[in-house]
């Protein structure tokens, strides 16, 4: 196993039975061969596990079933505990109980979290190499790898975190028992590549990009909020003169913790999404390779990826043959309802967690 395991400080407290906090910590894996050019070398992939005691990341009990989280544009490894994306689903008694669940989260390719990105050693230093969700999946196979973790119980995420998940139930079909994708697509729109398009700019006309865009990053943060949101879910919120400090203070927020480099390799692995198509050196589209049973979920108010998306999603997904149900978030908040809307997305978890297995 080439598991390189850097344990960093709990996070949480412990509760119950389960009696180690979640860890976070670093892989080392195999060189990472690009779809469109380009490899990633000294490949290292930042990790987050939250399991029962003897359940650990360099002794992974069998009997334990995985939960996979694949975090969105911005996101990172630390899907639960007080600063988690997901905190509030993940933990003790909660729907992603560690008690009968390995918790598993890794930070994406080319994010700023401790995975390898640009300007990290070894990541290709072309501004022509472009990521795509197929290699971001395909980091996340050679994480499982190194972890000896052959079967996934749940696979889910939403936004970017969706294109993954769908790409890696159609990459290594047999590894995944079920996946839940949420406010996702199997196909990004030219809606969406045209706002990111739109957010690239922003970064590009600063005089400091590549390396030091701040104000171009602040100012694509504040672009896309506005698509992550909905007018509804601001008006309860923000004023007409309220809004523009709203949008400052994530511009700001994102500033400091993100960069302009690894925020743009996001968005080229958001805009070389097509699971319509052949994946490499195959014949059929990609979404035909999916075996798993499926949730998919939109929410009624989402801007970016409307429910139509969805629509499109499980009418493709069931002409291949695939078990696929359907739920709707109802949410004034627009795209973001899937790290909002706690509430509704308890029950549909525990329903992805017992999708009948075809």
């Amino acid at each position: 196993m080439t598991c390189c395991c850097v344990v960093r400080a709990p996070q949480t407290p412990s509760h119950g039975v389960v009696s180690v906090a979640p860890h976070s910590f670093i892989l080392s894996l195999p060189a990472l061969p690009l779809v469109r050019g380009g490899t990633v070398r000294k490949h290292r992939a930042a990790a987050w596990w939250w399991s029962r005691e003897q359940d650990t990341p360099a002794h992974p009990q069998a009997d334990v079933p995985t939960v996979l989280l694949v975090h969105a544009l911005t996101g990172g490894a630390r899907a639960g505990g007080e600063d988690g994306w997901w905190g509030p689903l993940i933990g003790p008694g909660r729907a992603f109980d560690p008690q009968q669940y390995r918790v598993l989260c890794f930070n994406n390719l080319g994010s700023f979290y401790g995975s390898s990105a640009p300007g990290s050693p070894g990541f290709p230093r072309s501004r022509k190499v472009k990521l795509t969700s197929i290699d971001l999946a395909r980091a996340i196979l050679q994480g499982l790898d190194a972890l000896g973790i052959r079967r996934v119980h749940l696979a889910t995420g939403g936004s970017l975190g969706g294109m993954v998940v769908l790409a890696l139930a159609a990459l290594a079909p047999e590894r995944f028992a079920r996946i839940m994708p949420l406010a996702t697509t199997g196909a990004t729109s030219a809606w969406v590549a045209g706002w990111n398009h739109v957010a690239r700019g922003a970064l590009r006309v600063d005089p400091g990009y590549p390396h030091h865009a701040a104000r171009g990053l602040e100012v694509a943060r504040q672009i896309a909020m506005l698509t992550y949101r909905a007018e509804p879910g601001l008006a309860l919120k923000q004023t007409a003169l309220g809004i523009g400090d709203y949008l400052e203070h994530h511009g700001r927020k994102l500033n400091g913790r993100f960069t302009a480099a690894c925020y743009e390799a996001q968005l080229d692995a958001m805009d070389h999404h097509d699971l319509n198509q052949p994946l490499p050196g195959r014949r059929r589209p990609a979404l035909a390779a999916i075996t798993a049973a499926a949730l998919v979920v939109d929410v009624d108010s989402d801007q970016l990826f409307p429910p139509a998306q969805s629509t499109a999603l499980v009418r493709t997904l069931r002409s291949h043959g695939v078990r696929v149900s359907r739920a709707t978030l109802r949410s004034p908040h627009g795209h973001d309802a899937f790290l909002l809307e706690w509430k509704q997305l308890k029950p549909l978890i525990r329903r992805a967690l017992k999708l009948p297995v075809p």
